[in-house]
Formats: C-alpha cells, sequence, structure tokens
C-alpha cells in the first residue's frame, strides 16, 4: 500500500506515464497499475486530481456508474 501512495505522490513530476484508461477512452483520464492498485487520475495543465484509488479486485463499472451515473456497456464489458 506504500508503494501504491508513494506512486500516486509522484505524479505531479511524471503525469504522462500512466496508460489511457480503456474503458473511458479520455486522453486526459490515466491509470497506474501498482501492486494490487490502481490510481485513477485526470491531467490539467497545473494539477493532477486523483479520481480513485481502486483496489485491483474492484469492480470498475461499480465505481463509473457511482461517478457518472451510466454504467455503459462498453466499459462493463472492458472490465470483464
Amino acid at each position: 500500500m506504500e508503494t501504491a501512495l508513494d506512486t500516486a505522490e509522484s505524479l505531479s513530476l511524471f503525469s504522462e506515464r500512466g496508460r489511457v484508461v480503456p474503458a473511458l477512452q479520455q486522453p486526459n483520464v490515466r491509470e497506474l497499475l501498482v501492486q494490487r492498485y490502481r490510481p485513477i487520475y485526470e491531467v490539467f495543465d497545473t494539477k493532477v486530481e486523483v479520481l480513485a484509488f481502486i483496489h485491483g479486485a474492484s469492480d470498475f463499472a461499480k465505481w463509473r456508474l457511482s461517478i457518472t451515473g451510466e454504467a455503459g456497456s462498453q466499459a462493463a464489458e472492458a472490465d470483464r
């Protein structure tokens, strides 16, 4: 857990190193895979905002539904 938190803290220096979240396909929303965790973050011109810090076993579709109000069949399929 500490390694995952350290990685999240370093995003201000290396914000573009994560991959674009496949289920969202928004170039400014990225994720890293760190041990069992999945920090999901949004890159802005002057800051990085962590949107979620999900355990790898968590259901991504449920998280997406909680922030957007729509599950999206494409997102649900990508998370399986």
